[in-house]
């Protein structure tokens, strides 16, 4: 097993362990509400902490770009989109 994989593997450990922890301390049942409360505590946290929370849709993906193959530019030739959402 690669080191990247053992570091995965023991990241999810942690994060099941976490996640159990939070279920018995905070009564919510669910992974997606543990996650989901997690997140809205720390976003608070952020707000009443004065950090920036809102960013733009491209400071959020702008690690995707060029990760996708394809026509560099769909509407340069429209025959890329013949049969488009059909």
């Amino acid at each position: 097993m690669s080191t990247k994989a053992r570091r995965g593997a023991s990241g999810k450990r942690i994060l099941n362990d976490l996640i159990k922890r939070a279920k018995t301390l905070s009564g919510l049942r669910t992974k997606q509400d543990i996650l989901s409360s997690a997140l809205k505590h720390y976003l608070e946290y952020l707000k009443r902490n004065g950090a920036k929370t809102e960013k733009s849709f491209y400071e959020l993906t702008k690690h995707l770009a060029g990760s996708i193959e394809g026509p560099t530019d769909l509407a340069h030739n429209k025959k890329y989109l013949q049969g488009f959402g059909q």
